[in-house]
């Protein structure tokens, strides 16, 4: 699994844990549900784990939940 993919599952599993905060959970099992969520991303065999990311992605953005932020190469100085 590369870095870019680590830190995309990282973000990915934040959110899932936000989402299940919002429903209530007590933030004392927020440790557990992201290290289940963790494992079901590191776990899961390789072609399903690139589409439960991009669903995950998909659906977290829609709900606003999860943001990607890519800085553009402009070449100049900002």
């Amino acid at each position: 699994m590369s870095s870019d993919m680590i830190l995309s599952l990282s973000a990915v599993v934040a959110a899932y844990v936000s989402m299940v905060k919002a429903f209530g959970m007590p933030v004392k099992y927020a440790s557990l549900v992201a290290l289940a969520f963790a494992a079901f991303f590191v776990l899961t065999p390789g072609t399903w784990r690139e589409a439960a990311t991009t669903i995950s992605i998909i659906g977290l953005s829609a709900s606003g939940l999860y943001e990607i932020n890519k800085k553009k190469s402009t070449g100049g100085s900002k």
